[in-house]
């Protein structure tokens, strides 16, 4: 593959992942828009920590996938 398809696919992935975190923040702020009270505060707790975990998990996929990219290409060496 060469360094600008693996650029280019790497630049499509980075976009998925911000699409996902925007996805996950927004069903966040979407499961307890409507609660009030006691209500809220137990939803909230859990829409909380199902974030935190969506949030690690991108931030794990991201890390990877730099990761990846910025390793040296074994067509860019011949």
């Amino acid at each position: 593959m060469t360094t600008f398809a693996a650029d280019h696919d790497t630049s499509r992935l980075l976009e998925q992942l911000d699409e996902r975190t925007r996805t996950a923040w927004e069903i966040y702020r979407t499961s307890t828009s409507a609660l009030a009270g006691s209500d809220y505060e137990e939803a909230e707790l859990v829409s909380w920590e199902q974030l935190q975990r969506e949030l690690e998990e991108l931030a794990d996929e991201r890390e990877r996938l730099v990761a990846t990219a910025a390793a040296p290409h074994a067509d860019d060496a011949a």
